[in-house]
C-alpha cells in the first residue's frame, strides 16, 4: 500500500480517464467513428467503431500503469537502483496516464462533435510530454526498459548519464518545437516537412551521441 501511494497521481489520472469514457461510452452513438489516425496533410484517415475504441483506450491505459507499476518484478537492474527509480517511475508513470487521456478524450470529443479537425491542437500535449520526459532523462539510472536505451548506454553508466543529460536538452527543445507547431496557423507543406526533420534530428542525435561516445572511450 505504501508503494501505491506513490503512484496515487497515476491513479487518480486512470480513474478520472475511466470516468470519461463512461461518460462517452453512455452519451456517443453506437454508429459513431472515432478517429484514430491522421496522415501528413492533417486529415483523419483511420477509424474505429465506438466499442473497439472504448475498450482499447481503457485496457491500454490500464496495461500501461500496471507495465510501469511491475518494474521491480520483471526489470533484472531495477534493485540496483531502487532509490533513484521509485522517484523517477511514478513520476513517468503519472505523465503517460495522463498524455494518453487527453489524447483518447479528444479522439472521442472528435467523434462526438463529427469534427474533422486534425492533430494540430495536440501537438500542444505531445510537446509538453516531451518537455516532462526531457526533465526526467537525466534522472533515469540505467536499465533495459525506460530510457534511450542503445548497445552504448547499455554498456557503461558514464555513457548513459552523459547521453540522458544530452537527450533531456534534446526532448525538451523538441517539446517547445511541437508545442510551438500546435499555436501556430497551419503551416505550408515545405515547413511541416522542415520542421518534422528539425524534430526528428533532436530526437535521433542522443543516439549518435551516444555511438560516438562508445567509440571515443573504446
Amino acid at each position: 500500500m505504501t508503494r501505491l501511494m506513490k503512484f496515487k497521481w497515476g491513479l487518480i489520472f486512470l480513474v478520472l480517464h475511466y470516468l470519461i469514457l463512461r461518460y462517452f461510452a453512455i452519451t456517443l452513438a453506437p454508429e459513431a467513428r472515432v478517429p484514430m489516425h491522421w496522415n501528413i496533410q492533417d486529415e483523419i484517415d483511420g477509424w474505429w467503431g465506438k466499442t473497439p475504441a472504448l475498450l482499447f483506450y481503457a485496457l491500454f491505459n490500464l496495461g500501461l500503469f500496471m507495465l510501469l507499476y511491475a518494474m521491480p518484478w520483471y526489470s533484472p537492474r531495477y534493485r540496483n537502483f531502487r532509490e533513484r527509480n521509485e522517484k523517477v517511475i511514478p513520476a513517468l508513470t503519472a505523465g503517460l496516464v495522463l498524455f494518453f487521456a487527453v489524447f483518447s478524450c479528444y479522439s472521442l470529443w472528435l467523434a462526438a462533435s463529427g469534427s474533422q479537425m486534425g492533430m494540430r491542437l495536440v501537438m500542444v500535449p505531445i510537446g509538453l510530454l516531451f518537455v516532462f520526459l526531457g526533465n526526467l532523462l537525466p534522472k533515469v539510472p540505467n536499465n533495459y526498459f525506460v530510457g534511450i536505451r542503445t548497445p552504448w548506454t547499455l554498456s557503461s553508466d558514464e555513457i548513459w548519464q552523459r547521453t540522458h543529460r544530452l537527450g533531456g536538452w534534446c526532448f525538451v527543445i523538441a517539446g517547445l518545437l511541437f508545442a510551438l507547431r500546435g499555436l501556430l496557423p497551419p503551416l505550408p507543406p515545405v515547413w511541416r516537412v522542415v520542421t518534422a526533420i528539425l524534430l526528428l534530428a533532436f530526437l535521433l542525435y542522443p543516439v549518435l551521441y551516444s555511438l560516438l561516445l562508445y567509440l571515443k572511450k573504446k
